[in-house]
């Protein structure tokens, strides 16, 4: 760290953005870590650095971009040569600072570097990568969602912030068409050749699995083997939409239900509930501690949040009991834990979410099946529900989208773990199932009981992944998943167990 030439590298990296000939190169900087103490880092092996690569690769003079990366060393000296690279949901969400506070504790990260280097990194525009969005953009949005005002007038504030930001990131020579699931596989690649690794393994999830895939299809040879959890392939049926895919896991968790016939009894129309409790908090909202309100509209997306925890999953239909009876206690705690902006999911960046989802996720217009899912479901919608506002906020963020080629299905032979879980209302079971239809190696995991992220669940999940990375090609024995007994479905202790999640 004291060498006069590392010292040059990384003081040049300090500096502004500037066009150079050099390829993608890595270059080590010291850790720092939000919720971490500064020692931990170099206690348990964390080596961090920044990336730098072309902002526009079709452009040989656009400028040079840092993206921050963090490696979690294997635990053994004779570590294997293939390490397995973690790519983040979101899209926006930063991905080292978000999971390092949790690393210590973690049950999945541990097992995976006793013999391999874990690789993570902050996707362009997200976390400490470059570029950074206009802070104001995320502080007008938080506000906006604080204050639950009506349809319209939060979509126009909102178009207001991205318009207000747009020219300010082209003044910087920022090309809001540079954030996509394909731009990430190629930063991804370039951070391959950077560490001089030959294969490795992919491990996306959520919205990374969409990263994933295309990674499959763009660049096989670089790939032993990939692990796609809560997957949301580029042909998905339903797109962006998660109205339905909300009714369809509400619907999974009351046939969970009706295999108790305590819990029947109890919690015999969970969805009825649901609207019980969207029309009481419409009727009359609940002020916020720190202003704004939450009405029924907010506390539906607060149970989406809750619903799609594996953890506090099965805690639903008790919430909805209690904020369908007016139960202003939980319906407090419930927004203090899920109400923010980001849900608890950790830093996000609304720019290069809205910027991604513009060009991939929405695929083109959305309004006509927004439209559809209002009639379907109207107690899953707001009731001034705008059925242009995708499309609003893209025509005014970033109106480009991807090919219809990317849309395509994803083909691919390299040996591939496809997980989904029972009552994930962001990334269906469905989903899966469709990836796999062509994937020659793939292997779907349906974990019952499970939410979003299932993969992590207990030892059975990880277990078949860990088996599964030793030997690829090898069919792994899911025996274990038919083991899994039936969700149980609390009907007291709720306050406690929320508080015992923090908020």
């Amino acid at each position: 760290m004291i060498r006069s030439i590392l010292l040059l590298v990384l003081a040049a990296l300090a500096a502004p953005a500037v066009a150079a000939p050099s390829p993608a190169a890595f270059a080590p900087a010291p850790c720092k870590f939000e919720g971490v103490k500064a020692s931990w880092a170099k206690q348990h092996r964390i080596d961090c650095g920044w990336l730098q690569v072309r902002e526009s690769r079709d452009k040989p003079d656009s400028r040079v971009i840092k993206l921050w990366v963090a490696i979690a060393r294997a635990e053994v000296a004779d570590k294997r040569d293939d390490p397995i690279l973690y790519i983040n949901g979101g899209p926006g969400v930063a991905t080292v600072d978000y999971v390092f506070p949790h690393f210590p504790k973690s049950q999945t990260w541990p097992a995976f570097r006793k013999d391999r280097d874990l690789v993570f990194f902050d996707q362009r525009g997200t976390g400490r990568s470059e570029p950074a969005f206009c802070p104001e953009l995320d502080k007008t949005l938080e506000q906006v969602q604080q204050e639950a005002p009506p349809a319209r007038e939060a979509l126009d504030r909102g178009k207001a912030a991205y318009a207000a930001c747009r020219p300010k990131m082209q003044a910087q020579g920022v090309d809001l068409t540079n954030f996509n699931s394909t731009v990430t596989v190629e930063d991804a690649e370039d951070l391959r050749r950077a560490l001089g690794i030959a294969q490795w393994n992919v491990y996306g999830i959520s919205y990374g699995s969409l990263v994933g895939l295309e990674y499959l299809r763009r660049h096989p040879e670089s790939l032993r083997s990939a692990i796609v959890d809560s997957v949301f392939p580029p042909n998905s049926a339903v797109g962006a939409e998660q109205v339905g895919t909300t009714a369809s896991a509400y619907q999974a968790v009351q046939r969970a239900c009706a295999l108790d016939p305590g819990c029947s009894a109890r919690f015999p129309d969970v969805l009825g509930a649901l609207r019980q409790a969207v029309e009481r908090l419409n009727v009359a909202p609940l002020p916020r501690p720190a202003g704004g309100r939450i009405t029924g509209d907010t506390f539906r997306d607060i149970m989406w949040m809750m619903l799609v925890r594996t953890k506090t999953a099965p805690w639903v239909p008790l919430a909805l009991e209690r904020a369908a009876a007016g139960d202003e206690a939980v319906i407090r705690k419930l927004d203090e834990l899920f109400g923010g902006i980001d849900g608890g999911f950790g830093n996000i960046s609304q720019g290069q979410s809205l910027a991604s989802a513009c060009y991939e996720i929405f695929g083109g217009s959305t309004t006509d099946s927004r439209r559809v899912v209002r009639r379907r479901h109207p107690y899953l919608t707001a009731q001034d529900m705008i059925p242009s506002q995708d499309d609003e906020l893209c025509a005014t963020w970033q109106p480009v989208r991807a090919s219809v080629d990317f849309h395509a299905p994803v083909r691919s032979e390299v040996p591939t773990l496809l997980y989904g879980g029972e009552f994930d209302p962001a990334t269906p079971y469905d989903d899966a199932v469709l990836a796999a239809k062509n994937l020659s190696n793939g292997t779907l995991v349906y974990v019952k009981g499970a939410s979003h992220a299932s993969f992590t669940l207990d030892d059975c999940t990880r277990g078949i992944a860990h088996a599964f990375l030793d030997a690829p090609s090898k069919q792994p024995d899911l025996a274990c998943l038919a083991q899994r007994k039936d969700t149980v479905f609390p009907t007291e202790g709720l306050m406690e167990f929320l508080a015992s999640q923090g908020g």
